[in-house]
Formats: structure tokens, C-alpha cells, sequence
């Protein structure tokens, strides 16, 4: 597929097990590995850890594994599911060929092992945030809340920063969830920890600590954003 559809890309080599990919990862040096996850003698996160910080990114191939592509989004690492779509296979590669910095691509795979391997909500766990020039490593705690608009959401920092995402709001429920963050109205993600009261206008509004942002809360939305506050 890739010979036929990403003329940009030069297969360099083709591994049938984990051990036999580090040794050409090793040798070879790729921009690009596109892994597996379950693989002959080790899967591909055993891979990544044996790496050792490697200077690459990383496209997983699956066909299942839900924590792990939760991982995978978490870090911003891309990943393909099984079978492939070629217009997704075509955007993963323009992806690719847009951003390669292999600063971020070390700190992007490192956070996404942690993430693998702790398997628990941990408030100082970063989520990468890519903008059109940057990716942001961001702490989940520094985050106030996310507002979607169409399919771009924003985030909002503690140090009054603001990334705007080309990701609809829904995945980042998903992923924020577990941390702590309640989805108050379809266009906003607000962070439990940042609130410090409810005003009782119209449907009800979320008051952020220190910024004194009011966030609407939807009619649809009040009882279940009371049961998770506990009130």
C-alpha cells in the first residue's frame, strides 16, 4: 500500500518479529516505523521500551487493543487500525512529513509507555496538544477547560495560554474523563479540580477558580454535572 499510494515513502526494510525491527531500527536509523502491536517473541510496546528514546516516529497497526490506542492518543503518536484505509494511510503520512522533530517524537513516546504502563489517572500525566507549527506537552492538571467550535477544540491553561486543536471535543472527553474533567454542555470539557462554584442563572453556569470564567451548563447536562460535583 505504501508502495502504491505514498511514493514519498522508502521502505527501507521489512521485520517478521520485534527483535529482528530493533536490529534494522538500530542499523538503519528510519524516519518512520510503522509496528504492530502483536508480534512473534515480544509485542510493540516491548519493542519501543528495548529502543531506549529512539529517534523515530512511531505509527502503530492494529486491529484492537483499546488501552492501547487510548495510549496512543493521549501522546499524540499516530496509529492506523486494521484493515487500513487508504485516505487515512495517505493523511497519516502527510502527518508525518509535515512535523518530524525528533525532540518531541522521544517525549511524545516516552509519555505514552508511562501512560501504558501505570494504567491509572495520574494528574501530573501529560497529553500532547498539536497545533499547526508546535506540539505542546501539557500537563493535565494545568488544563482549565477545552471549548469546541465545528470540529477545532480549544484549550484553556492555567497560565492563560489557549492551543487550538484540529480534533473534535468528543475524543478529548474520552480521554480526559478518567482525569477528573465533565463534560457541562456539548461545547464545553471544564477540569473538576478548577471549579469553585455553580451560579444559579438559567440552566446554571461552572465558576473557574482565580479566572472567574462562567461556562454554561445545559439543561441536558445539570443532573448528571450535580451528581459528579456531589451536590
Amino acid at each position: 500500500m505504501l508502495a502504491r499510494h505514498c511514493e514519498e515513502i522508502d521502505v527501507v526494510a521489512t521485520a517478521l518479529s520485534a527483535n529482528e525491527a530493533e536490529t534494522f531500527i538500530l542499523k538503519l536509523k528510519p524516519d518512520v516505523v510503522f509496528l504492530d502491536i502483536e508480534m512473534p517473541e515480544k509485542n510493540g510496546f516491548d519493542l519501543l521500551r528495548s529502543l531506549n528514546n529512539p529517534d523515530l516516529n512511531v505509527v502503530f497497526v492494529t486491529a484492537y487493543d483499546s488501552y492501547g490506542i487510548m495510549a496512543i492518543k493521549f501522546s499524540a503518536l499516530d496509529y492506523l487500525l486494521k484493515p487500513i484505509n487508504i485516505a487515512e494511510l495517505k493523511a497519516t503520512v502527510e502527518k508525518i512529513q509535515a512535523s518530524v522533530n525528533t525532540q518531541k517524537n522521544n517525549v511524545r513516546i516516552n509519555n505514552f509507555l508511562q501512560l501504558l504502563d501505570k494504567r491509572l489517572p495520574d494528574e501530573n500525566q501529560k497529553i500532547a496538544l498539536p497545533t499547526l507549527k508546535e506540539t505542546y506537552l501539557v500537563p493535565v492538571k494545568d488544563i482549565l477547560r477545552c471549548e469546541s467550535s465545528n470540529n477545532y477544540t480549544t484549550f484553556f491553561l492555567t497560565n492563560g495560554a489557549q492551543h487550538l486543536i484540529s480534533k473534535p471535543l468528543y475524543e478529548y472527553e474520552e480521554l480526559l474523563s478518567p482525569y477528573g474533567f465533565i463534560r457541562c454542555h456539548q461545547s464545553h470539557l471544564v477540569n473538576k479540580s478548577h471549579i469553585s462554584s455553580i451560579l444559579n442563572e438559567d440552566s446554571g453556569y461552572l465558576i473557574l477558580n482565580d479566572t472567574h470564567q462562567k461556562i454554561p451548563i445545559s439543561r441536558q447536562k445539570r443532573s448528571s454535572v450535580k451528581a459528579l460535583l456531589k451536590m
